[in-house]
C-alpha cells in the first residue's frame, strides 16, 4: 500500500500523554532495555536508557529489572564489555553498595549473593575464616560447600588450598579431589612451597602431571615474556625482563622438586622448560625411557 495515501489518513485523536500512560509504557520498555543491555547482539539505544544517572532510578522504581541489572553491573566490574554507559567504577560502587546491605546471617540465599559480589568488592576476602565457620556443624553442610567452592574459584590465599588438601581422606574419588584442589589454585596464582613438597613427595602420578604440567607451561610463558622485552631493548623492557627471569628461577626451584619422578609425562615436562644448567638432574629419571634420554642427552651437548 502507498505511503502517500497514509501520510493523507489522520484520526484526529484526543489522547492525551498523561502520567498513567508514561508509565505504562515505562513498565514495559524498561525490562526490554535492561534485557538488550546485557545481550551481545543489543540495541545502542539501551545505553541511552541505562545509564549511570538514570541506574538508580530504574532499580527503586522497576523492582523486576533488578536481577539483570546486577548481572549487568558485575560483568562490567569483573570483565570487559562494550557497554559504555555504565563505567567500571559506578558499578563496582554499585555491587559495594547492594553488598554492604547483605546481613551476615545463615540465609543460604543471602549467603549466594555475598558470594557473588565478593569478587568485585573485596578481591583478597579470607575464606578460609569463612568456612572454618561451617566446618564443624554438619547441619551447616550446605553453607561449607558453598562456601568451599566459592573460595575454590576466588581465594588468593595459599592457606585455604592447603586447608582443603589436609582435608582429603583416602578413599574412593580423592585424587579427582586433589587434582581440583590444585587445579583452581593454580588459577588463582596461591600454590604454596609446603603443598609443591606434598605433592612432589607422595601424590599419584596424575596429580604429578597436572603440577608439572602447569609449572612447564609457566616458565615457558615467562622465557617468551623475556624474549619478547629483549627484542624491545629499552631501558624499562629490559628491567622488565630481569623480573621476568627472577620469576624463571623461582618457578624452576619449584619444577625441580619433580626430578626424581620417572613418570614419562612428567619427565617431558621438565624437558620442556628446564634451563640447560638443570638439564643434568633429570638424567636419571630419563635413562628409564630411550626416547627421551637421547632427546635429554641432544639437549646438554647443543651450542
Amino acid at each position: 500500500m502507498s505511503e502517500k495515501i497514509f501520510e493523507k489518513v489522520t484520526f484526529n485523536s484526543d489522547f492525551d500523554l498523561g502520567h498513567d500512560f508514561i508509565s505504562t509504557v515505562l513498565r514495559y520498555a524498561l525490562p526490554h532495555a535492561v534485557s538488550d543491555l546485557g545481550c551481545y547482539w543489543r540495541n545502542s539505544d539501551a545505553e541511552k536508557i541505562i545509564n549511570n544517572d538514570t541506574f538508580g532510578f530504574i532499580w527503586d522504581n522497576y523492582p523486576d529489572t533488578r536481577g539483570e541489572l546486577l548481572t549487568v553491573i558485575c560483568n562490567i566490574s569483573t570483565s570487559s564489555t562494550r557497554i559504555e554507559s555504565l563505567t567500571k567504577e559506578f558499578s563496582v560502587n554499585a555491587a559495594k553498595h547492594i553488598f554492604n546491605a547483605i546481613e551476615d546471617n545463615e540465609e543460604l540465599e543471602d549467603n549466594n549473593l555475598k558470594i557473588r559480589l565478593l569478587p568485585i568488592v573485596d578481591p583478597s576476602f579470607d575464606y578460609l575464616t569463612k568456612l572454618c565457620e561451617f566446618a564443624l556443624d554438619s547441619e551447616k553442610k550446605a553453607l561449607y560447600e558453598r562456601w568451599r567452592n566459592a573460595g575454590l574459584n576466588s581465594s588468593v590465599d595459599s592457606a585455604f588450598y592447603d586447608y582443603l588438601w589436609s582435608k582429603v581422606k583416602r578413599q574412593k574419588g580423592s585424587v579427582q579431589i586433589k587434582l581440583n584442589i590444585l587445579d583452581h589454585a593454580f588459577n588463582n596464582e596461591s600454590v604454596s612451597d609446603s603443598l609443591l613438597k606434598k605433592v612432589a613427595k607422595s601424590s599419584p602420578k596424575n596429580v604429578k602431571r597436572l603440577t608439572t604440567d602447569r609449572l612447564s607451561r609457566q616458565i615457558i610463558d615467562q622465557k617468551y615474556q623475556i624474549e619478547r622485552l629483549e627484542r624491545k631493548n629499552t631501558q624499562d623492557s629490559l628491567k622488565t625482563a630481569a623480573y621476568y627471569q627472577k620469576k624463571v628461577d623461582e618457578t624452576e626451584r619449584k619444577i625441580i622438586l619433580f626430578v626424581d619422578c620417572t613418570d614419562r609425562e612428567v619427565v617431558s615436562n621438565l624437558l620442556n622448560c628446564l634451563s640447560k644448567d638443570n638439564l643434568p638432574w633429570l638424567m636419571p629419571s630419563a635413562s628409564k625411557h630411550y626416547y627421551l634420554a637421547n632427546r635429554l642427552q641432544r639437549m646438554i651437548d647443543s651450542d
